[in-house]
This record gives structure tokens, sequence and C-alpha cells, in this order.
């Protein structure tokens, strides 16, 4: 476990002139969405906001891109590392998450800030609002950690690639993200994925939000995508420690 802090340790310092710069983006961008607001009593004013959320799906992929650059400058250090590459890839992957979910919890306090300031909300709608808040939230960490451990895989990839094939390494990975993506579109167009995900039921309704019906999320499909995540790093895990070369 000190292994693994240490590790962790060094991963933060690679990135963390990128996470504070984040966070001046996210006030930058409430500060945008006040001076909207200033212009007009609509709901045009959290545009900056969502906007600033929505690119959160990016933001452990951006994370990773920036600390593996920074590694491969030095790779025959890093590949000589005694620490397995679980250990090395995870630490870059859980700075990455940790990171991005302070950046979110500061951007959502700022957020509701603003609407506090703005309207008076009654308890019904903050329940409702923050709810739908955490409930967005996760959807998007999902999907940002899948894309994350995508990066790390192709990463890996070219790493094992450029010993062999030289410049056309690049062409093999893009070719080989493109390949995957048209396989998980075409598994989850099937009737066997929607099998397995769409059990376990959970209904959340939003009193004071004006939708026609309540929203619906499945065990299933939460359990699916974790076996995805984990199934995913150990393939990348072992595929690093057997086949990247210095």
């Amino acid at each position: 476990m000190r292994a693994w802090a240490a590790v962790f340790k060094k991963d933060f310092k690679l990135t963390r002139t990128v996470f504070f710069a984040g966070l001046v983006i996210n006030l930058l961008m409430v500060m945008l969405s006040i001076f909207v607001g200033m212009k007009t009593d609509s709901l045009f004013m959290f545009i900056p906001v969502a906007a600033a959320i929505i690119f959160h799906v990016l933001y452990i992929p951006i994370m990773l891109l920036i600390s593996l650059k920074t590694e491969a400058n030095q790779l025959h250090l890093w590949l000589h590392n005694p620490q397995p590459a679980s250990t090395l890839l995870s630490s870059k992957l859980v700075n990455g998450l940790t990171m991005m979910v302070v950046s979110l919890l500061t951007l959502y306090a700022m957020t509701g800030l603003l609407i506090k300031q703005k309207f008076s909300l009654i308890e019904l709608y903050w329940t409702d609002t923050w709810t739908a808040g955490l409930l967005f939230s996760l959807y998007i960490i999902i999907i940002s950690i899948t894309i994350g451990i995508g990066v790390l895989f192709l990463w890996t990839l070219f790493q094992f690639l450029k010993f062999k094939i030289g410049r056309r390494s690049w062409l093999v990975v893009i070719g080989t993200a493109v390949i995957l993506f048209w396989l998980k579109v075409l598994l989850e167009s099937t009737e066997l994925y929607n099998l397995i995900v769409n059990w376990g039921v959970v209904t959340y309704t939003f009193p004071s939000f004006t939708i026609d019906k309540p929203i619906q999320t499945y065990t299933g499909e939460y359990l699916y995508d974790i076996i995805i995540i984990i199934g995913s790093f150990v393939l990348t895990a072992w595929f690093f420690d057997k086949k990247a070369e210095v």
C-alpha cells in the first residue's frame, strides 16, 4: 500500500497544474453564468455551467494522456519500475478520478450558491435538483472512466507496436479504437445486452420537474459497466506487463 501511495503522489505531481487550471476554468464558467444572469432572467444563464459539467466526460482521459505523455519522455525508467502494471496504471486512473470528483464537487457547490442567490427554491426543488445532479454526475464519471481505460489500452498497444512497425503504429491504434467502438455499439444493440442489463429497476421521480414520466435506471446496467471497466483494466494491465517494451 505504501508503494502504491508513493506512485499516486508522483502521478498527482504530474497533473496538479492541469487540475488547478481546471478549477480556475470552473470558476470562470460560473462567473460567465453570473454575467449571463445579469443580462437575462431565464435558465440560459446555466448553459456555461452545464457545458462545464458535460465536459467532465473527457476529464479522466485528458488527465491520463497528460500523465502518459510525461512518462513517455522517460519511458525506460517507468517501464523498469519494480511495481506491477496494475499499480502503475491504477494510480493514474484513481488520480484522475479523484481530481474529477473534486472538480465536480466544487462546480456543483458554486452552482448551488448561484441557484440559491438567483432563485428562492423550496425544499422539494432543492432535493430534486441535487438528486438529478448526482445521478447525472454518476453517468459522467462512469463514461469518463470507461474512456480513460480505453486510453490506457490504446497507449499500451502503441508502445508495443512502435517497436514493431514504427510510424504506422498510429494507424493500427486508430483502427483498433474504431473497431472496439463498433463492437461496443453492436453488442449494446442486441437483445442479449437488454437481457443482461434490464433488471433491478430503480425509479426516480422528480415532482418539481415538468417531465412526462419517472426516470428509470437499472442495477444490471451498473453491474455491466463495472464488469466491463474491471475486465478492461485487467486486460490492459496484463498486456502492459507482457508486451510493453523499452
